[in-house]
């Protein structure tokens, strides 16, 4: 279920069983989206199922939080420090590029 926030997806081929499914990745149904073929509904429970259970085995990080949030260690108040949980995946650029999450 999409919360007011959440747009929902636009996917067209993938049939929302793809990690790039933001529904999919979040383990959320696709409620109110403008996805087309959609199997991320409960009529496809099954397939749903299947699709999560190969994605899992494929890679059993699949569906955790891509970024945590932790205490800075200034200790002030309210102050929290986000962080990517896998690390960056920099190979050719040597991490100088903006999009890393260095």
């Amino acid at each position: 279920e999409n919360t007011e926030n959440d747009k929902g997806c636009n996917c067209r081929n993938s049939k929302c069983l793809k990690l790039y499914c933001q529904c999919f990745a979040a383990e959320k149904y696709c409620v109110g989206c403008k996805c087309s073929d959609c199997q991320n509904t409960v009529a496809y429970e099954n397939i749903r199922q299947k699709a999560i259970t190969d994605t899992r085995n494929r890679n059993p990080q699949a569906f955790k939080a891509k970024f945590s949030s932790k205490i800075s260690p200034s200790g002030a108040p309210n102050s929290t420090q986000t962080t990517h949980t896998t690390g960056c995946k920099c190979i050719k650029s040597s991490c100088l590029k903006k999009y890393c999450v260095c």
